[in-house]
């Protein structure tokens, strides 16, 4: 069994990930990433290229805060004697900008797009033999049931980045590379220490809770420390599927807000006007980021998401933590700090 590079270690993903990667035996090294800012009219025009040396005739990029057209060749460089020099065999991208709110700039591009396509290159030079990706559910935003395919509809300009990413690396494998590269696509991942999962618990402490209709449409969510044990498993996996959806956790509107606040009143609404109301936030969301953002989170929590099972569950593979942990986390996230 060999080292596995993760990319992002120190972040919320990437230390579940180590985590999980020590729960198994394998050996995990944590490798910098470097600081990447592109244009997406830039990204969006690239073609997949036999070697990196290429991509600079077309596709600038910034590191370092300097604008040159060796940047792209001097962090491919720079991330594949990284790899060498620690001897890793496979890679965990879990690097990246996760805020929904994030408006659209160079810096979401270069680390939610660009970055994952030099990394692809980097892994091929160092014969790193699979790359795993983390992406989002997000990059298929309001479809009625989140899947498998490359049905690409982002809300926000951090689910487009995202979406941008995935096509770049799909372009990369279909050019017939010996390297295996899988696109991990959760949702709304919680923790204790997940400001998003703090504001959530929060809200359901202090303020009306709602659902649409009877509240039992599922909720597409995941537990990081499920989302670490998913990529360790990855890392390893026999033959995986190019993209790998979370499976479903289980839970519902109503019975998420009874977990993160037992006891509490859920009052009941029509589903029809709620619809149209979030629908009447779609054009301020396209120039807000922000509004684009709570809509869509006030879309999830009132009435819901569908999630279609995916390879994960042909495999037979089973959540490690649920109900429990789960109820740990609420308790957590509701403590002052």
């Amino acid at each position: 069994m060999g080292t596995v590079a993760v990319f992002g270690a120190g972040g919320f993903v990437g230390r579940a990930t180590v985590e999980a990667l020590g729960r198994d035996g394998q050996a995990a090294v944590a490798l910098p990433t470097p600081r990447l800012g592109s244009e997406r009219a830039d990204l969006e025009a690239t073609r997949t290229f036999d070697d990196a040396e290429d991509l600079p005739d077309v596709w600038r990029v910034r590191a370092g805060g300097r604008a040159t057209a060796n940047d792209v060749v001097a962090v491919v460089a720079e991330v594949t004697e990284r790899l060498r020099s620690a001897g890793c065999d496979s890679a965990v991208n879990a690097a990246g900008i996760a805020d929904a709110r994030t408006r659209s700039t160079p810096e979401l591009y270069g680390a939610n797009a660009a970055w994952p396509l030099l990394l692809a290159y980097a892994c091929r030079e160092a014969g790193v033999r699979r790359l795993v990706h983390v992406s989002t559910a997000a990059v298929q935003g309001r479809v009625r049931v989140l899947d498998a395919s490359e049905t690409f509809s982002p809300v926000s300009p951090y689910g487009d980045a995202k979406a941008l990413g995935e096509g770049l690396l799909r372009g990369f494998a279909a050019a017939g590379d010996k390297i295996e590269i899988v696109r991990y696509r959760p949702p709304s991942v919680h923790g204790p220490d997940r400001e998003l999962t703090r504001s959530f618990a929060a809200f359901t402490r202090r303020l009306p809770l709602v659902v649409c209709n009877h509240g039992d449409a599922p909720v597409p969510v995941a537990l990081v420390d499920n989302v670490g044990a998913i990529l360790a498993a990855l890392v390893t996996a026999a033959a995986p599927a190019q993209v790998v959806t979370h499976p479903s956790e289980g839970y519902t509107v109503r019975s998420l807000y009874e977990m993160f606040a037992p006891g509490r009143r859920i009052r009941s609404v029509p589903g029809r006007p709620v619809r149209a109301g979030l629908r009447l936030l779609e054009p301020v969301g396209r120039a807000v980021p922000l509004v684009a953002a709570l809509a869509r989170r006030a879309e999830l929590l009132l009435i819901g998401q569908g999630q279609a099972p995916g390879w994960l569950e042909d495999q037979g593979f089973v959540l490690p933590f649920g109900r429990v942990s789960w109820e740990s986390v609420a308790r957590a996230a509701g403590r002052p700090r």
